[in-house]
């Protein structure tokens, strides 16, 4: 679990996860929070099933790296967005992160704040140099905060820039 001055950002068990797939709002009412407006939409829920969960019971990997973090507004005791690994960091210590904001609670630097958090959690894995991301090009809100937390755009492919953080040169907002 990461603390931030405003967030708690917890990854979630593999029960925590198949609940939340399953039925999100209960989820959140047994943790005692406000459930997500927007996290649990359809291909956000076949990407759970289809690359997260498969992993999440195989001895070999870490399952940190194969479950969705949600992230709570502590004061309003409410998830309000996820972050996600696309898998363990790869030969090169690159790891990918995807992430989401409730509508609701964007523009108001939740994201950024989460991000600067697990920015903070991965400097202290040493199996881990570098960190990508992808923003859609419509999505310039997105690519801002990656590139507040130190991001710099290394290329585009097809509708999607692409980002990257080596962990040596991170700088915040």
């Amino acid at each position: 679990m990461i603390e931030t001055k405003r967030l708690t950002i917890k990854p979630l068990s593999l029960d925590e996860l198949r609940s939340h797939v399953a039925a999100p709002n209960e989820m959140a009412a047994e943790m005692g929070v406000t459930p997500s407006q927007s996290l649990m939409d359809e291909q956000t829920k076949d990407a759970i099933l289809a690359d997260l969960l498969p992993f999440m019971t195989d001895p070999e990997k870490d399952p940190l790296f194969y479950t969705m973090w949600i992230v709570i507004e502590r004061s309003q005791r409410a998830i309000i967005g996820g972050i996600c690994f696309h898998g363990e960091p790869n030969e090169d210590g690159e790891v990918e992160i995807g992430y989401g904001t409730d509508v609701d609670f964007r523009n108001k630097g939740y994201m950024t704040e989460t991000i600067e958090g697990l920015l903070q959690w991965l400097a202290k894995n040493e199996k881990v140099t570098t960190v990508t991301a992808e923003s859609e090009t419509s999505n310039i809100a997105s690519a801002r905060v990656l590139q507040k937390n130190g991001f710099q755009i290394v290329g585009q492919k097809d509708n999607l820039i692409q980002l990257r953080l080596d962990l040596g040169q991170t700088t915040t907002h």
